[in-house]
């Protein structure tokens, strides 16, 4: 079974292409995007919102975090570490699952993906110093289960959208 996601900003061309695919091809039309791939979507008048709130759970979950106390922010501020770190090794396929898993996240939460891409450098031989900041990336992801990422339409009266991004500032409450 095979999964294809259409969009469009105009219903009537979308609706046409539906058509034409439907007598092309033998599909089912399954409405509106709500969830794919552990992305949640929700759609209306006001624009759409994508977040990812079961996925971090089990992610949370997975990490032994579930119950964490929040973090206000994802890494401390001027954080420097070293490849080879001063503390005992981690379990490397442990950390690497992690970062990955933190990777996807990013989808609906941009403001991972600094503190991400920092601690995926460490990949190779993971410290404890290194697995430690990957858990407050976490206890922060923690904080804000539920929020994610808000696209409204901006174009009024024939005006030329504008995608304007935003860390923090552009997350909307679910």
């Amino acid at each position: 079974m095979s999964t294809i996601i259409i969009t469009g900003g105009d219903a009537g061309a979308v609706t046409r292409f539906k058509t034409q695919m439907k007598n092309t091809f033998c599909m089912s039309d399954l409405g509106l995007l709500s969830y794919y791939l552990g992305l949640e979507v929700t759609q209306g008048a006001h624009g759409i919102t994508l977040w990812q709130g079961a996925y971090a759970t089990k992610i949370l979950e997975k990490a032994g975090l579930a119950a964490c106390n929040p973090s206000a922010t994802p890494m401390e501020m001027k954080l420097k570490l070293l490849k080879e770190g001063s503390t005992p090794s981690v379990d490397a396929t442990e950390y690497r699952s992690l970062i990955g898993s933190l990777r996807y996240l990013c989808n609906s939460r941009p403001n991972l993906a600094y503190a991400v891409g920092y601690l995926g450098r460490f990949m190779e031989a993971p410290c404890q110093e290194h697995l430690v900041a990957v858990k407050r990336v976490l206890r922060y992801v923690a904080a804000m289960l539920h929020w994610g990422v808000h696209y409204h339409p901006g174009g009024k009266n024939g005006a030329a959208l504008k995608l304007l991004g935003y860390s923090d500032q552009c997350y909307h409450k679910r």
